[in-house]
């Protein structure tokens, strides 16, 4: 008898267990073809089950259905709410939870994954790398090399340019990467970085006055005669011309690109398919640009200067722009289905160091006595050496993104950038190309001058990956 009660005793706990498991779980099983019966409700006067704070109302004992053994769960479930999620969710409504907590990336304990290297499991984070093919602003510069016919003099307007005027590098490649994390539902830290390849092209050619089909190659400057400026003209220093001078010349440009930014965002407004932030921070820029120009000329007329063989001219300019400051701007996203597009507006504000430099050299190969070096070049006279300023100014940014979701949280990426830096040192527009012919070659005093500001801007795509938790 004690056996046979014992036995009940068990059974109907076992019973009990899995209805209230079944109930917390807000699973119902129809019995006796009633839609409102749920497995395991406990009637408002029975004693509640255990790890449930109330007690709900439940359906007649005559519209449950049978319930056997094999069909308890684990209770796990408080106030209706997500008590405990695989792998360190805090609930259903988290990034990164699917129902029974963090996706594949994160493992099925929480630690493991990729994620779990970074200890994003369980926190709203994101790690974004994206490849950048970017076109940079035409670099404005004086004519710095021309060529005319053979024997015909190479002086503007008649000559062709070959190197100046607008300096065009075509496209650019780089990367861009941001890494951040919410540290609560609505504010969140990152950083990100941008670096662009360097963006340039270079230029040679070379002349031989043996050669009849040879054409003519010279350096251009505008001639302003220090004592009558009025009878300024166009000339040109010969590097190859046909009974004069044979020669080369060889010329490049680049400009680099490199930013760096800390941030915190802050949550406007949110739902499930949209997000508005404000977004403030600290960035910090590097723009640099270079102009290098060096020719060689042979003298073939021995006659006219019998103890000159060669001379060298050897140009460049530097222009160096570091920025410090500021970031105020916003981010939108709207999600639909598996798509995302992402539109960031800010303005970067504060400090931009401007440094210029400029070398030149003259040199003279002399038959009859040592080679002779001078400080001076043909776009370069006293106005040389290196200047620096600082000054107030502004980087407007905009940058669009659509995303494609191929898996939980991890998205391809295609966007469009555009960066416009105000006020910088570009370094064609530190070229003077106005000279007094008696200066070129000559040993000078460097004396200061005055650091002609411009501006750049900076365009293109992006191509990327975006793992969101």
């Amino acid at each position: 008898m004690k056996k046979n009660f014992r036995g009940m005793t068990l059974a109907a706990l076992l019973l009990s267990a899995s209805a209230s498991a079944q109930a917390d779980n807000n699973q119902y099983v129809p019995a006796n073809d009633s839609p409102q019966a749920f497995v395991g409700d406990v009637a408002s006067d029975a004693p509640v089950h255990v790890g449930s704070p109330f007690a709900a109302p439940v359906a007649p004992i005559s519209d449950y259905a049978p319930v056997t053994v094999g069909d308890l769960q684990p209770a796990g479930f408080f106030d209706g709410g997500l008590k405990k999620a695989i792998g360190g969710c805090d609930s259903c409504d988290s990034p990164g939870c699917d129902g029974v907590g963090c996706d594949s990336m994160c493992g099925s304990k929480g630690g493991g994954g990729l994620a779990g290297l970074f200890n994003l499991c369980g926190k709203d984070g994101w790690m974004r790398a994206e490849a950048m093919l970017m076109f940079h602003a035409e670099r404005q510069a004086p004519p710095l090399v021309t060529s005319a016919a053979p024997g015909v003099f190479p002086v503007l307007p008649a000559a062709t340019v070959e190197f100046g005027d607008d300096l065009d590098g075509g496209l650019s490649g780089g990367i861009r990467t941001d890494v951040g994390r919410y540290l609560t539902d609505s504010f969140g830290i990152g950083g990100r970085t941008l670096w662009l390849s360097e963006n340039g092209d270079d230029y040679s050619a070379s002349g031989d006055q043996t050669d009849a089909t040879s054409r003519s190659l010279g350096r251009p400057y505008y001639f302003v005669p220090r004592f009558n400026p009025g009878t300024a003209q166009e000339d040109s220093v010969i590097i190859s011309q046909q009974n004069l001078f044979s020669g080369n010349v060889q010329a490049e440009y680049a400009t680099d690109l490199f930013m760096a930014d800390g941030y915190a965002r802050m949550t406007f407004c949110h739902n499930k398919s949209s997000r508005l932030e404000f977004i403030a921070g600290y960035t910090y820029a590097e723009l640099d640009d270079m102009i290098s120009i060096s020719s060689f000329r042979r003298d073939e007329d021995a006659g006219r200067n019998p103890n000159l063989a060669a001379t060298a001219f050897s140009s460049l300019f530097e222009t160096e722009n570091r920025f410090n400051g500021g970031q105020l701007g916003f981010e939108s996203m709207v999600a639909r289905g598996r798509w995302t597009a992402r539109a960031l507006t800010k303005v970067h504000l504060g400090n931009m160091e401007q440094t210029v430099r400029k070398v030149g050299t003259t040199t003279d190969f002399l038959l009859n006595a040592p080679v002779s070096t001078q400080n001076s070049s043909i776009l370069i006279n006293d106005e040389q050496g290196t200047q620096t300023q600082d000054v107030f100014t502004f980087i407007p940014e905009m940058d669009f993104t659509i995303g494609y979701r191929f898996r939980d949280h991890v998205s391809f990426t295609v966007g469009y950038t555009f960066l416009y830096f105000d006020n910088v040192a570009m370094a064609g527009d530190q070229i003077n190309r106005n000279r007094d012919t008696g200066n070129i070659g000559a040993n000078v005093t460097p004396v200061a001058y005055d650091i002609v500001e411009g501006s750049h801007w900076v365009q293109g795509v992006s191509l990327g990956a975006s793992i969101d938790y």
